[in-house]
């Protein structure tokens, strides 16, 4: 959005700049079309924007020294710089203590002997960290909201009005034929125009206190005419919708104001097309007769009135004085202006370029044999630490790679390698040490993996050089940036949509990675492991249970007591009938369960009102119309809470 924004107010500045400095040297008609690229500006960015989350394809900006959006990459790193030095030389030890401070207070009040860590402390506050992105996300919404109200208003406000004027011209209008034209004579309107009947008909009204000028009639009925062959109507209601969409953009009530001036300036001139020098005058006279002067008010309304301000009256004098006259070398000098400005406007910003250092044959073998290329750092790869009841963040986890042995895949809490063979991960790298942790913004941290997923690249969006971390070694090197040129597609694999992570709930608790596995499609939670690995338990191994347990939205929920355990024996082991096909039903939620020998299993539950669960490639009924009696031996009533 700031990308369109900001090219379409230097498109802006440009075409005000133009009108005023060509109106008279460039033609109407040319100068009212410039403002289409103002009209492309604000609509080809949405409509590549759906292009590319429905082909999934990669739709980028050319980059130029000279594009606007260099200046907001400047500011912005200018910004980012100083909002680090202010860090580092005021808020960080101001912080510190304040966190000691607190570390102490709670060393206080649990009444321990040994010192509180304040890394242990930081730990305990991380939650806090969770709490600024539910309100970020709140934020997000509230705007949406305010958006979304202001553009259902204008646009009511838009309907209301025109289904009232139209209705006020039919209401008194009276059809006459004119040189074989239908037009309406209509009583209370002041000035001709051109609006729109009932479905995609144009139709011309003129006032009835002109009809019996034969001049006044025939130079009225020619302006609306050109109205109609330019289309003149069609692009009022372009220009009613992206002021109700863009109502928040200033620029675009401006632009409004000034296209309607040009539209009919743009009329003018292709009226007086051919026309002689007498034929103009008197079709001038004709207009400065028909043409309303006072406020224009009516910025919504689509309808081609003769109805401007005073101030827009001199400027139609000259033009209609001076005829439709025009120089070839200032449309050729507004052409190369406009096409100067949609460079600045519609590239983006160049990536910084190393420039190669020139030093002559003898100062090359000096500076090799004394100086040594930079080695990568390395630095100590650590495990990733979250809490399963921390929310998964503003977005989701993504994929990275996958194969048939492996899945890589991240979110703001860390990186994963999950093996498929024994389903649990195996692996983890901690995001936030190395400050890889952000999901947006310039802090944005962009991640790759190898071809053969091995090598794992992690690059913030504002830095220079970017982390490597290797699957085997689990080494972590800090370097250039520099990527291969045989990465993994991670844009095939979600094209394939055979596999993914679920978001079935809030937490990362919830997460869920799902995979097609012949015409059935299964789940694996991710995290929640309470026994570790288990096998799926057939009904006849479900017998001697010490606990049952699952979990959902941040809350595990665990059954111990003798007579539940008995009742979920009983009906699971001893159950209806096994059923034939896949059943139409959600299996989302894993239930985990441990025998009195040790040994632990686990079924899918179907998470609604079916009393069915899944093991393995089966599907079993345990008891028809008891599903209500089983959750409610967690204390759950209401379903919603399991979907």
């Amino acid at each position: 959005m700031v990308k369109v924004l900001l090219s379409t107010s230097v498109i802006f500045l440009v075409i005000v700049t133009v009108r005023k400095l060509f109106r008279g040297k460039a033609g109407g008609v040319f100068l009212y079309s410039l403002w289409l690229l103002l009209v492309a500006g604000l609509v080809a960015p949405v409509l590549f924007g759906v292009l590319q989350n429905i082909t999934k394809w990669e739709i980028g900006r050319a980059e130029s020294p000279i594009s606007i959006m260099n200046l907001v990459k400047a500011t912005s790193l200018n910004i980012d710089k100083a909002g680090v030095f202010v860090q580092k030389n005021e808020g960080i030890v101001e912080k510190e203590k304040e966190e000691e401070e607190q570390a102490e207070d709670i060393k206080k009040k649990t009444e321990k002997a040994d010192i509180v860590d304040l890394k242990t402390f930081r730990e305990t506050t991380k939650s806090n960290e969770f709490h600024g992105w539910i309100e970020f996300i709140q934020l997000k919404y509230i705007l949406l909201f305010v958006w979304v109200a202001g553009t259902i208003t204008i646009l009511l406000c838009q309907v209301l009005s025109e289904r009232s004027f139209r209705r006020q011209l039919i209401e008194n209008r009276e059809e006459i034929n004119y040189q074989g034209q239908k037009i309406y004579m209509v009583n209370g309107i002041k000035t001709p125009l051109l609006f729109r009947g009932k479905g995609l008909s144009l139709d011309i009204y003129l006032p009835e206190m002109i009809m019996e000028n034969e001049t006044l009639v025939r130079h009225a009925i020619l302006h609306e005419n050109i109205h109609k062959k330019h289309g003149d109507i069609w692009w009022g209601y372009v220009r009613n919708i992206l002021v109700a969409v863009y109502w928040f953009y200033p620029f675009i009530w401006v632009s409004a104001v000034l296209s309607k001036r040009d539209c009919e300036y743009a009329c003018d001139s292709s009226v007086m097309k051919g026309m002689s020098q007498k034929e103009c005058i008197s079709y001038g006279n004709s207009l400065l007769s028909l043409i309303q002067v006072g406020k224009n008010n009516d910025l919504f309304c689509t309808a081609t009135a003769m109805k401007i301000g005073k101030s827009e009256m001199e400027v139609r004098i000259r033009m209609i004085k001076r005829g439709r006259k025009s120089s070839m070398f200032a449309t050729v000098l507004v052409l190369l202006l406009l096409c100067a400005a949609g460079v600045v406007a519609f590239t983006d910003a160049m990536e910084p370029d190393k420039e190669p250092v020139k030093v002559n044959e003898q100062e090359l073998s000096s500076t090799l044999s004394s100086e040594q290329p930079e080695q990568a750092k390395t630095l100590s790869a650590k495990n990733a630490e979250y809490n399963l009841k921390d929310i998964w963040g503003a977005d989701p986890p993504h994929v990275y790679y996958e194969d048939d042995t492996k899945m890589i895949f991240a979110g703001y809490f860390g990186l994963f390698v999950y093996s498929k063979e024994t389903e649990e991960i195996v692996q983890s790298l901690n995001l936030e040490e190395i400050g890889c942790n952000k999901t947006q913004g310039d802090n944005y941290c962009a991640i790759n993996v190898s071809k053969d997923g091995k090598i794992v690249y992690l690059h913030v969006m504002k830095d220079e050089k970017m982390y490597q971390y290797s699957v085997d070694t689990k080494e972590l090197q800090y370097l250039d940036y520099k990527l291969p040129d045989k990465l993994f597609n991670r844009r095939k694999l979600e094209k394939k949509n055979e596999s993914g992570i679920l978001c079935v709930g809030v937490t990362i608790g919830d997460l869920v990675y799902w995979y097609e596995d012949g015409k059935m499609i299964k789940y694996q939670p991710l995290f929640y492991k309470p026994y570790g690995s288990c096998e799926f338990f057939g009904p006849d191994q479900i017998r001697d249970l010490s606990e049952v347990c699952f979990y959902v939205n941040g809350k595990e929920y665990v059954l111990t007591e003798e007579k539940k355990l008995r009742w979920i024996e009983n009906h699971f082991s001893d159950t209806a009938e096994k059923i034939e096909g896949i059943p139409a039903c959600p299996f989302y939620r894993i239930m985990y369960l441990k025998r009195k020998d040790g040994v632990c299993g686990k079924i899918f539950l179907a998470t609604d009102t079916c009393s069915v669960y899944q093991s393995g490639d089966f599907f079993y009924d345990y008891k028809e119309n008891t599903s209500e009696v089983f959750w409610e031996l967690f204390g759950i009533k209401d379903m919603d809470i399991v979907k």
